[in-house]
């Protein structure tokens, strides 16, 4: 399941420790709950360990750290992005 492709939307910055395994993972636990993403970037350096960017729609960003955080990720940063 994917968001949109508009610029709208907020972006979730999990940190991770090896990138290549965590994408799948990621999405493996929002997608069972009705939460779309977008892997809109890899590999960026949060705290000097790698990170995973995601796109997830506006109304679905605290059920989505709130997930990602019971499920052992608890780096995660929301940034929010308005349309334009």
């Amino acid at each position: 399941m994917t968001v949109e492709s508009s610029k709208a939307g907020t972006f979730l910055v999990v940190r991770v420790e090896r990138e290549d395994e965590e994408v799948s993972k990621i999405t493996e636990i929002l997608e069972p709950l009705g939460i779309p993403t977008e892997v809109v970037g890899r590999g960026h350096q949060l705290r000097r360990a790698p990170s995973v960017v995601l796109r997830v729609p506006h109304q679905h960003v605290a059920e989505a750290i709130l997930a990602l955080e019971l499920q052992g990720y608890p780096e995660v940063l929301a940034y929010q992005v308005g349309k334009g």
